[in-house]
Formats: structure tokens, sequence, C-alpha cells
């Protein structure tokens, strides 16, 4: 990917802020530009620094890191934004996603995928909680109504060890999978039998733990395997 990238850190308290800090700490790759807690000097801070990722965790009393994001954006508009929270709930996931934050973490359970979530939305990537993608219906809702940022595939290799572990034969049966083939229709596209065709796409389940066809769709939107424009078409 190249380059460190800069990131700003919001917490109310000393303790989340210690807990994000010893995350990202050791990537040599990282920097802290600064560290705040509270709305308005992240704000300020952000309009100065223009960093590369806002890692924010934000909840009442004040505002809400949600409201927050929109503001970010006007002042900085280049800075990608990651949420922690408590809970993985619905309405907070969605709200997250339609203020175009991009990437959604719960505090006791991904601390320790904060760097690899930093280096996926410094690329324009979605880094979602587990439990959020695989209520896959609606979340494809969420990404389809978004502005689609989409990233380059080769460099975005780099960073998500199970998008690096797919072949471009496996990439273009995702993609396929995402238009609504059936496996003969895919077998007749890329010359191969139905059956060696489900051998892939039970490969692909296993590499990135999905289980069934929607969860492979909803994953590669995320993780920039496919367009979301792709749809449209």
């Amino acid at each position: 990917m190249g380059g460190t990238i800069n990131i700003l850190v919001t917490a109310r308290n000393d303790k989340e802020q210690k807990n994000i800090l010893n995350a990202v700490s050791n990537q040599d790759d990282l920097q802290i530009v600064s560290v705040e807690n509270n709305e308005a000097n992240t704000v300020i801070k952000s309009e100065q620094l223009k960093p590369d990722v806002l890692i924010m965790d934000l909840q009442p009393p004040g505002i809400d890191g949600i409201d927050l994001a929109p503001i970010i954006h006007r002042k900085s508009p280049s800075t990608s934004i990651i949420i922690i929270c408590d809970k993985d709930e619905n309405d907070y996931s969605e709200r997250a996603l339609k203020a175009g934050v991009l990437g959604f973490l719960l505090k006791n359970a991904d601390m320790d995928k904060l760097p690899l979530a930093v280096k996926t939305v410094k690329l324009g990537g979605y880094f979602i909680n587990d439990s959020f993608i695989k209520r896959t219906l609606n979340f494809i809702t969420y990404i389809k109504q978004l502005s689609g940022q989409v990233i380059n595939m080769e460099n975005y290799c780099h960073i998500h060890e199970n998008c690096l572990s797919f072949s471009p034969t496996e990439r273009s049966i995702i993609t396929y999978i995402a238009h609504g083939l059936s496996d003969k229709e895919i077998a007749g596209c890329l010359n191969y039998s139905a059956g060696t065709i489900r051998n892939y796409i039970t490969v692909i389940k296993r590499k990135a733990k999905l289980k069934n066809r929607t969860h492979i769709v909803t994953y590669s939107l995320v993780y920039g395997l496919i367009n979301p424009d792709q749809f449209n078409k």
C-alpha cells in the first residue's frame, strides 16, 4: 500500500483511548497524529491535520459519533471514519453506514482487528463487525444505497488475508454469483463443468468462513471484491 497512515483518535475516557492506542501503536505503517476526548477538538483537529483515518469511540452523553461523521467529512473529505462501540444494534449500524462511516467495530470483540480495519478503510473499503455482516439481506440493501467507494483490487489484496487467497477464477465466480448466475450458467461462461464450479464455491465459502451464496455476495461487497455499481447494469 505504501506510506504511513495518519490516524486521529477520539475517545471520551482514558481507558478507551489506551485500548485504541495499544491496538495500533505497534504497527510501523500507522501513526497517531492526535488523541482527543471531545467532539469540538475532534472537528478542529480533523480540519487542521486532515488525517487519513479517524477512529471514534464517542457515544452519549454528548453528540453521537454517527452525528459527528458528516461534520468531519465536510471539514476533511478524505478522512475515512471507524466507529468503535459497545453494542452491535441494527439501528446504530444502519445509521453509521448511511453517514458514510466505513468501519464499524465492537470494542470487546474487534480491537485486534483494528490495524487491518484502518488499512482497509484508508483504501476506501468497508470493515464491518462479523455479526453485522451476517445480516446479509439488509446489509446488501444498505451497501446498494451508499455512493459506492470502490478500491483497486490489486492494492487491496495486500491488506486482507482472505482476499489475497482468492484466485482469479474464484474472483470471477464471485462476480458471476453476484449477478445471480446459477452453477450451470457460470460453468458455461468459464468452460468448466457445473461440478467444478460447485467445488470452487465450496472453497470460496471455506476460505472466507461463509455459509451460502448470499453471504458470498455480502462479503464481496464489504471487502471490495465486486463493485456495487455492477448491480445497476
